[in-house]
């Protein structure tokens, strides 16, 4: 008799299964993993702008006008023309950045709402989250309250 030196058919399905397997899982945690790190970078970026925000009302002594842009310009400006303005309150990446406005990790623009209608005294500050919808800071919504 002759001794067969290869893998049978049943053999390389099995192993090709447990490969597939495997993949599977391992982008499955990759997908999580990048999806935490996006609400992260998210949190990060609204506890930096609240700071910011809280900076200029020191200096101001009111918080900017409501709106992405109008919160930006406030921010960065360095013809503002109030002697108290001390900024610029915080600098912004040209890649987070898209027609003046400032983007969360899922390229959506921030809101910013002044005065607030969750934080009466204060702002709302809030991201749409994964979905992209807008919730009014609901839902999978990202917020400073």
């Amino acid at each position: 008799m002759r001794k067969n030196n290869g893998f049978t058919l049943m053999e390389l399905l099995v192993v090709m299964a447990i490969i597939t397997i495997l993949a599977g899982m391992a982008i499955g945690g990759a997908q999580m993993a990048r999806k935490r790190g996006a609400v992260t970078k998210t949190k990060s970026a609204i506890a930096s702008l609240e700071a910011a925000i809280d900076m200029y009302e020191i200096d101001i002594g009111e918080y900017p006008a409501s709106g992405n842009e109008e919160l930006i310009q406030a921010l960065t400006d360095s013809t503002n023309p109030e002697p108290e303005w001390n900024g610029p309150y915080m600098r912004f990446k040209e890649a987070d950045l898209e027609e003046g406005k400032y983007l969360d990790a899922w390229g959506n623009p921030y809101v910013y709402i002044n005065p607030g209608t969750h934080n009466e005294s204060f702002y709302d500050l809030y991201s749409y989250g994964l979905n992209s919808e807008d919730e009014q800071g609901a839902g999978d919504d990202i917020n400073n309250w």
